[in-house]
């Protein structure tokens, strides 16, 4: 078990002194999923400082997707890299899913978005 934490955490951000990706930024095709992987990874490696893993957006998202909050953590949990987590989406999630999730946090919380890249300090 604490190699498996080991492993998780050499992938892990440090929260408490660096910030996740933008929800804009793509992996494998969706919006969101790196930041809900870098905030989940930071959270298993007690770097998550004051941000919130599985916070009500990144539910929204996982929810689009059809992948369970279990799920998710599971795949987390096992140390998958960033390649390993985006194959797994782009081979469970129908593109009509991929579509909406993306649409909902790109479009739809856009707005929400944006507030977060200028908070962290990202162009709008």
């Amino acid at each position: 078990m604490q190699q498996l934490q080991n492993r998780t955490a050499k992938r892990a951000l440090d929260l408490t002194a660096d910030v996740p990706r933008s929800g804009r930024e793509r992996l494998a095709g969706f919006a969101w999923l790196g930041r809900a992987a870098d905030k989940a990874r930071a959270k298993r490696a007690g770097t998550l400082g004051e941000y919130v893993s599985l916070c009500p957006f990144d539910k929204g998202f996982l929810a689009r997707t059809g992948i369970s909050e279990d799920t998710f953590l599971e795949l987390i949990a096992r140390g998958m890299t960033d390649e390993e987590l985006g194959s797994y989406f782009e081979r469970h999630v129908a593109v009509k899913q991929r579509d909406a999730a993306n649409q909902w946090v790109l479009l739809d919380m856009a707005e929400h978005v944006n507030a977060q890249d200028r908070e962290e300090r990202r162009a709008a």
